[in-house]
């Protein structure tokens, strides 16, 4: 989810030192004052355990929990547009995002192989605080990156 420049237009940047492909699927649009109160920002990192950004400078563990209280919401957000990535995953495995304060679910938000990097798009409610929580299902140890696109509220 992106808010649109002017002409509807949107950048695309990749951080690479070759060229790449870029493929873009158009999902759906919000009408101005329609989308169940959904607003898009310019992506902001809000987690990244590689530099201490939101959780302490450590990769995430073996089967643990992270919770994070996610800055920047206005009063009255009920969900949060993330882009989450795992990086440096030691072992294969899934990560789960989900409210805190919530029972994990059973579907996995992205899944990764060790040594692969992978980012997903994840929607999901907050938890009390504007909280939610991570949980790595792998035997390893994985660095988790988490961008803020939107909120709904």
């Amino acid at each position: 989810l992106v808010p649109l420049g002017p002409g509807n237009t949107i950048t695309f940047y990749a951080d690479s030192t070759g060229p790449t492909d870029i493929i873009a699927d158009v999902l759906g649009s919000y009408a101005p004052g329609t989308g169940a109160g959904f607003t898009g920002k310019t992506a902001a990192r809000v987690l990244d355990t590689r530099i201490a950004l939101g959780a302490p400078h450590a990769k995430h563990g073996a089967y643990q929990t992270l919770t994070l209280t996610v800055p920047g919401l206005p009063a009255g957000a009920t969900a949060v547009a993330l882009n989450v990535t795992v990086t440096n995953p030691t072992a294969a495995g899934d990560l789960v995002v989900y409210p805190s304060g919530q029972p994990r679910p059973l579907a996995s938000n992205l899944n990764f192989v060790a040594k692969q990097s992978v980012p997903n798009m994840v929607l999901v409610p907050l938890g009390p605080g504007n909280t939610i929580t991570f949980y790595a299902d792998s035997t390893g140890t994985t660095d988790i990156i988490a961008d803020v696109l939107g909120y709904f509220r």
